[in-house]
């Protein structure tokens, strides 16, 4: 209950400190006495209604009122917020609070017991130019995990590391066979040039 309170504590003075800074936004994922699990996400409105705009293009920010602006925000998060890989893990019981500082508010609903956040993706605010979004898990009983999403790990955690697309061994054997072929044509063509040029300086008669 402890860890709850610091953390609500904490979520009102980053509330305070990103109120005005649209690049900024907070996702808290914290697990009660019960062993349920809740999401809280902050935005500025500003960075919701731009999120909506990359989203969805087509429509016009200015003509929607409260509700249906509600709707779309709490939809885009839905759909964008993907916890263990699993698309079986799910928001429920969604809330929100639609002010200058905008407030979500889920419960998670798993198949799984014993589930327990390991790896987020969040894409929600990703097409916004220098946006980060702070996380943090917060087990009832473990360790607390603080993370920055952004550009640089495609707002994943932990960061995907992705393998480098390593050549062909095929096609480098045959790279050199091919330098090795031709260093021997050339060797066979300055030898020969030697001998003939050798064979005619001999019979050179000034």
């Amino acid at each position: 209950m402890r860890k709850i309170r610091s953390l609500i504590l904490l979520l009102l003075l980053v509330k305070s400190a990103s109120a005005h800074n649209p690049q900024v936004s907070t996702i808290s994922i914290i697990q009660n006495e019960n062993k349920k699990w809740a999401v809280f996400i902050t935005a500025s409105l500003y960075t919701c209604q731009s999120a909506i705009h990359e989203n969805y293009p087509s429509l016009k920010i200015d003509t929607l009122n409260a509700f249906e602006t509600q709707k779309l925000i709490l939809n885009l998060v839905k759909t964008s917020f993907i916890i263990n890989g699993d698309n079986t893990v799910k928001l429920i019981n969604d809330k929100i609070q639609l002010a200058h500082e905008t407030i979500l508010y889920f419960d998670i609903q798993s198949n799984n017991n014993d589930f327990s956040p390991s790896t987020i993706n969040f894409s929600a605010f990703s097409k916004l130019i220098n946006h980060f979004t702070l996380l943090k898990i917060v087990p009832n009983k473990g360790k607390e995990i603080s993370f920055i999403l952004n550009s640089d790990n495609e707002f994943n955690y932990p960061k995907v590391f992705k393998e480098e697309a390593t050549p062909n061994k095929y096609l480098s054997y045959i790279k050199y066979i091919l330098i090795v072929f031709v260093g021997f044509v050339l060797v066979l063509v300055l030898k020969k040039y030697l001998i003939v040029f050798s064979h005619n300086k001999k019979n050179y008669k000034p």
